[in-house]
């Protein structure tokens, strides 16, 4: 059945189209208002995704959370448009607590989850009314054992869990001997075995439950139900020297693939790969929530960032063109050879274009799309479904799907700034959600006035 299922979504043949929530006239008017680059978030689209992602679940037998990893994207206003749907949030550092808090987020809709799990930012995390803490080495546990000690506060904990088990992904996030979570046994302290039975055996704590994370842009999701089948076997164990054991929280991370240049299955068609397997850990051990945790899903297809032919020139078939952005904005184009799908359209500003543009030479098959940065990995990969053919100067190009991780990567090389970003909202309205950093601003940043 499995098998079966992959088959179909390995031979798609059909490339999904990308999502364009803005008219040519809006990106015009908007881009000579702002400059470019410029980046745009469509609100309906973060929710419209939080939705399509829960509702792929609905044949779980017990209750299906959503958490949104805050690391993918913490602009304010996307965080507050995720409140709105009562999501919960997954943190993993101090600033994004910090975030989450401005904007009076509820602590009982977060979950931590620390990489370097030190004492001092346990006890900041209890101080601030979390109780969900995700540990992932017995350091950590040792460490929250000491806060919550210190803060006298009960937290709940789960374990994340390194299921070791072969990933297909863009990313992988499980692999043996991996830098996340901890193996499910091995004699050592550092395993969720081990680790467990600690927490039953400290009254300060509560265990909640297991946390895992195999990657993202997952291809192939048989490592779900190879993960669970481990789990499965882990909890018969611990059932075994635990009197009464149970879970209440089975985290499943996240990897939900978004479209950049292969097609990628539905999350509903995603979950049925798996929703058995997760329905028999409900069948074999009790009810327990399940938390699918999302980062890139949730808020990659929600942006677009819109850049300006400022040059092209032509070798042979070849043709080069020049923008005014760079990888400084779209990082994953040059660490993770990201081929986001791109669009060139017309600007309608003809005093701009002049006669300098491009009349476009029609025995050129090679295009290549340059960036500004004076760096030879400013070359922006092309997917299959991009469209160049309208790229002369003065005209636009917009990157789709960029709204994970691409606002959070912003750098300054080379003196860049960061650009605007505005935010189409549920009421079709447009409004400033993160005003462009000046020239001046940067340099007093970098300490120009204390040099």
């Amino acid at each position: 059945m499995v098998e079966n299922v992959l088959q179909v979504f390995q031979n798609k043949v059909t490339l999904p189209q990308t999502k364009r929530f803005l008219s040519n006239e809006e990106i015009n008017i908007l881009a000579e208002r702002y400059g470019t680059p410029l980046y745009f978030i469509d609100e309906k689209t973060l929710h419209d995704k939080l939705v399509e992602l829960h509702h792929a679940y609905k044949k779980f037998q017990g209750d299906v959370k959503i958490a949104y990893s805050v690391k993918a994207n913490f602009n304010p206003s996307v965080l507050k448009t995720f409140m709105k749907d009562g999501i919960t949030f997954d943190l993993t550092s101090l600033g994004e607590l910090y975030f989450i808090k401005r904007l009076n987020g509820v602590p009982e809709n977060i979950i931590y989850t620390s990489v370097t799990e030190e004492l001092d930012e346990y006890i900041e995390v209890l101080k601030n009314g979390i109780r969900r803490i995700v540990v992932s080495s017995y350091y950590g546990f040792v460490n929250l054992s000491k806060a919550a000690s210190i803060v006298n506060i009960r937290p709940k904990i789960m374990v994340r869990i390194n299921p070791e088990v072969g990933v297909k992904a863009g990313v992988r996030a499980s692999y043996k001997n991996g830098k996340f979570g901890v193996p499910f046994n091995g004699g050592k302290i550092d395993s969720a075995y081990f680790i467990v039975k600690s927490i039953f055996s400290n009254p300060l704590l509560d265990f909640e439950g297991f946390h895992f994370h195999l990657g993202s842009q997952i291809t192939n999701f048989i490592c779900y139900v190879n993960a669970l089948e481990r789990l499965n076997s882990l909890i018969n164990k611990l059932k075994k020297v635990i009197n009464n054991f149970s879970i209440t929280t089975l985290d499943i991370g996240g990897g939900t693939p978004v479209f950049y240049n292969h097609p990628v299955p539905a999350p509903d068609e995603i979950a049925s790969i798996y929703i058995q397997k997760l329905n028999n850990l409900v069948s074999n051990h009790g009810n327990f929530t399940l938390m699918i945790e999302s980062g890139r899903f949730l808020v990659a297809e929600s942006s677009i960032l819109i850049s300006k032919i400022v040059n092209t020139k032509e070798y042979n078939d070849h043709k080069i063109i020049i923008l005014d952005t760079g990888y400084h904005l779209l990082l994953d184009a040059a660490l993770l050879k990201q081929q986001y799908p791109q669009e060139a359209i017309p600007c309608k500003n003809d005093i701009y274009k002049m006669n300098i543009e491009s009349k476009g030479n029609p025995s050129v098959k090679n295009i290549h799309l340059a960036g500004r940065l004076c760096d030879t990995l400013d070359v922006f990969p092309i997917s299959k479904v991009s469209d160049l053919s309208c790229a002369t100067i003065g005209n636009y190009v917009l990157f789709y799907n960029i709204g994970a991780y691409s606002l959070v990567f912003n750098m300054p090389f080379h003196c860049q700034t960061k650009p605007p970003v505005l935010m189409k909202t549920i009421d079709n309205d447009f409004k400033l959600i993160r005003k462009g950093t000046s020239y001046e601003e940067l340099f007093i940043e970098e300490g120009g006035q204390i040099a």
